[in-house]
């Protein structure tokens, strides 16, 4: 008897921002649930019937509350401006813990304000996902594996992937 796994769910919080409809667009032919995340209720069902519309197989399901949408999740990604990126972090917080928060960076500056109120998440800071060519870095190696695999099945190039706790020594 083969056992199935159960597929895991992504959501991706600030999913009618730039980064965040690229990645939706991307992560849709993958086999993950995703959960769209935004507080722009028309642009996130615009955005839902345009993914499924393209991807009819997508399963994905549309969210505002950011911390109905994180609590579902298995990885939450967090495409938001970074002038709301704490704001979100605290609405989340309590449903994160144990959980994959992937946070996305144009550049790679310190997320140390991040870690604070996501203590017992495990972080990963990715940036590049405009360009399509990603840079990764967390402090979990097998983590930092996962979320480099599930970019390149989604078509990015990942350039690099780096071990925080290794760069901080």
């Amino acid at each position: 008897m083969v056992k199935m796994s159960a597929m895991k769910t992504i959501a991706i919080v600030g999913a009618t921002e730039k980064t965040g409809k690229i990645i939706a667009d991307s992560f849709s032919s993958l086999p993950y649930r995703l959960l769209l995340v935004s507080n722009n209720l028309e642009q996130l069902q615009m955005l839902t019937k345009n993914i499924l519309a393209k991807k009819n197989a997508a399963e994905i399901d549309s969210i505002e509350c950011v911390k109905e949408g994180c609590w579902e999740a298995d990885i939450i990604i967090l495409a938001v401006p970074s002038c709301e990126e704490k704001e979100v972090a605290e609405k989340m917080k309590e449903v994160s813990t144990q959980k994959t928060v992937v946070a996305v960076y144009q550049g790679f500056d310190s997320f140390k304000d991040l870690h604070k109120i996501l203590p017992y998440s495990k972080l990963v800071k990715v940036s590049g996902v405009l360009e399509h060519e990603i840079l990764i870095s967390g402090e979990d190696n097998a983590v930092n594996e996962e979320i480099r695999s599930i970019f390149n099945q989604a078509g990015f190039c990942v350039k690099a992937v780096a071990d925080l706790q290794a760069s901080n020594k």
